[in-house]
């Protein structure tokens, strides 16, 4: 039975050791801004990938936080180590949730500053112009956009559908 808690310590122990490598990697290129918009690294939801800007900032944000975490599963595979009994699979365990939490709370957070930054709205150039006029074809009337009073429909898929702030669904 000792032997196999001290393999379940040592398989366990090196997972924490290779997730907290990774997520400190990701924390320090995140705080020095050195880590590129990817799709495997770093803070990715729809807020933090619209620009690479949303990313840098998302990352900076979740970096400290991920650092955290991975100092959290480096104490945990040390304790894992160190106790001899099947309690030492335990502080594994209860290391990673932990530090799983506390990565997601820092993306959440990551996403939030992300999601604040102002967006540069440019249009999508079939319904309207990209810098925000309407085209110098169309009269007021053949502008879908002029319908909501705005030079854009929001959307390739919604052009001429616009309508004005008063309708109702």
């Amino acid at each position: 039975m000792v032997e196999l808690v001290s393999v379940v310590s040592v398989v366990v122990a090196v997972l924490l050791l290779v997730v907290a490598v990774a997520w400190a990697v990701t924390g320090v290129l995140g705080v020095t801004g050195r880590l590129r918009r990817n799709r495997r690294l770093g803070v990715r939801a729809d807020d933090s990938m619209a620009s690479d800007e949303a990313f840098a900032l998302a990352n900076r944000v979740a970096g400290p936080g991920q650092i955290g975490a991975a100092a959290i599963l480096v104490l945990g595979a040390v304790l894992t180590l160190g106790v001899d009994s099947a309690w030492s699979v335990v502080f594994g365990v209860a290391a990673f949730v932990a530090g799983l939490f506390i990565v997601g709370l820092v993306s959440a957070l990551g996403v939030r500053a992300a999601a604040a930054l102002p967006v540069e709205d440019s249009g999508c150039g079939c319904c309207s112009s990209t810098d925000n006029e309407a085209p110098a074809e169309t009269t007021e009337h053949d502008d879908p956009a002029s319908d909501c009073g705005t030079s854009s429909c929001g959307s390739c898929s919604l052009r001429g559908v616009c309508s004005d702030e008063t309708a109702q669904a």
